[in-house]
């Protein structure tokens, strides 16, 4: 391994960490909260250590296997650093931040609802979210939004090129089995999908500041909707706002942050018949509206409210309009399937069809090039296509088929790759799975918290439900739950590669 390329890229990664800090502080100070004190001394230490790093050199050019490397060091020390806020605020004696009693919060908690925020997992340890300091809340969310795009993509695009690395780097952490190009030079592709981050960002929180919503919490909830995160501000989540127009507003920029960010680009450059000619985008909106309308349907005829508040787990008789099932089952298909994690019901409690249908959905994820979580469905397009060719193949041996998706031919290393993720990704949801019920969780639980981290969801069912948290976990399975987290961000390989490296004598 290239040790001084890796430390130097992670200065830069903790220098722009740093920097970002100073947005909670602000927070802090206007809220006079008593978590200044810890944020000001994280930002010294990521500062301090992020500056250390930066003598270090680049030596030579970078392998595939270099890029996943530096991509996976990148998002631990991320980790490591953006733990240290709600570490050192417990450290100094202030209200724990998982925790109602005056208890120092260990750093274990730390690192899992830091890794859960820069994953975009929304798995939280909170028990209650509203009494938090509302810098370390800010914080909390900011990891989404620099999570969502790629801590390291922002670095590509803010820091000096870095030559034939940025194209390693780039290709390490977007995710995807096809790396999408807006520019030939991986920097300026980097700027470009951040400033349409940034565009929509603005857009989505005028928006939910003209619904009521005041700078902070609208900030939060977009922080947490277009990197499809799912923190918020509230116990009771989005549904805590009881408001029609803001749900609109969410399940709209949810959808969108599901989708290509390629396309959007393509979208702002008048070429919409790009967008239309898109399968995935295709397959990925039949999916929502196929979804939509069955659970909908279930809500309305199976007796179970779909209006149920987060707080209550009592069940009512559905007497509400079918428009209502059609709303609550819009944002929750949309919030499961983009992988964000926002409820507005308890859909822990609805029928058993509707649960298994989110479950599904939690599996599919979002569009390749988004900042949704899950297998992506240009993948499941991909398997699909490719098990109607091995049918085909048995009836026609001597045939040859290709897979096609659009007007492009998938190629044989890129068909081989997706259906070893998607093996690799099933692996891993299962040991997970094994290891939590061999811990002594029940098996829904189990089942749902494991597909819930590895996708980077959030919420599951059971006792890690829409109401939960993942509080209850053991020291052991939060350490387990949350490289399933950075597993699942980081689509296996990357991680795979860097332990790899770590333990193989060549």
């Amino acid at each position: 391994m290239k040790i001084g390329t890796i430390l130097k890229i992670q200065g830069f990664l903790l220098f722009i960490l740093s920097i970002m800090m100073i947005f909670p502080i602000l927070f802090s100070i206007y809220y006079k909260g008593t978590d200044l004190k810890a944020l000001i001394i994280s930002l010294a230490i990521t500062l301090f250590t992020g500056l250390s790093f930066m003598p270090f050199k680049i030596k030579g050019s970078l392998t595939a296997k270099d890029g996943f490397i530096i991509v996976s060091f990148g998002w631990i020390f991320a980790t490591l650093f953006g733990a240290l806020p709600p570490f050192l605020h417990g450290f100094f004696g202030n209200i724990s931040f998982g925790n109602y009693s005056n208890q120092f919060y260990n750093y274990i908690d730390c690192i899992f609802e830091t890794m859960s925020g820069f994953t975009t997992t929304g798995s939280s340890i909170l028990k209650n979210i509203e009494i938090q300091e509302k810098g370390l809340l800010f914080w909390r969310s900011l990891t989404h939004w620099l999570g969502g795009m790629g801590i390291v993509v922002l670095t590509i695009a803010v820091l000096p090129a870095f030559g034939k690395t940025s194209g390693m780097l780039f290709n390490a952490e977007v995710p995807g089995p096809i790396k999408d190009r807006i520019s030939p030079k991986i920097k300026d592709t980097a700027i470009i999908l951040w400033l349409i981050y940034c565009g929509m960002t603005f857009i989505q929180t005028a928006l939910l500041m003209f619904g009521g919503m005041n700078l902070f919490d609208a900030l939060c909830h977009t922080f947490g909707t277009l990197a499809t995160g799912g923190f918020s501000t509230l116990n009771a989540s989005v549904g805590g706002y009881k408001s029609v127009y803001i749900e609109i507003v969410i399940i709209v920029f949810m959808y969108l942050a599901g989708m290509n960010f390629v396309l959007h680009y393509k979208l702002t450059q008048g070429k919409l018949k790009d967008i239309i000619k898109d399968r995935e985008w295709i397959f990925y909106s039949i999916v929502i509206l196929a979804s939509i309308l069955f659970i909908a349907l279930n809500l309305k005829f199976s007796g179970y409210s779909s209006d149920l508040l987060l707080q209550s787990p009592k069940l009512f008789e559905c007497k509400k309009s079918f428009l209502s099932s059609i709303r609550y089952a819009s944002f929750q298909v949309v919030s499961m399937i983009t992988t964000t994690g926002f409820c507005t019901s308890n859909f822990a409690i609805w029928p058993y069809f509707s649960q298994l249908a989110l479950i599904i959905l939690m599996f599919l994820g979002g569009c390749a090039g988004s900042t949704g979580g899950g297998i992506k469905q240009i993948r499941i397009i991909i398997m699909i296509k490719e098990v109607i060719n091995e049918i085909k193949k048995m009836a026609r041996p001597k045939a040859t088929y290709s897979i096609k998706v659009g007007e492009d031919i998938i190629s044989s290393p890129t068909v081989r790759n997706t259906i070893a993720m998607i093996i690799l990704f099933v692996l891993i949801f299962t040991l997970t799975t094994l290891f939590l019920a061999l811990m002594g969780y029940d098996t829904i639980t189990s089942f749902s918290a494991s597909i819930a981290t590895l996708a980077n969801i959030g919420p599951g069912l059971a006792r890690v439900g829409a109401i939960e948290n993942y509080a209850f976990f053991d020291p052991l399975s939060k350490i387990v739950l949350t490289f399933s987290m950075f597993f699942g961000r980081l689509e296996v390989y990357s991680v795979i590669i860097m332990f790899y490296a770590l333990f193989s004598k060549k």
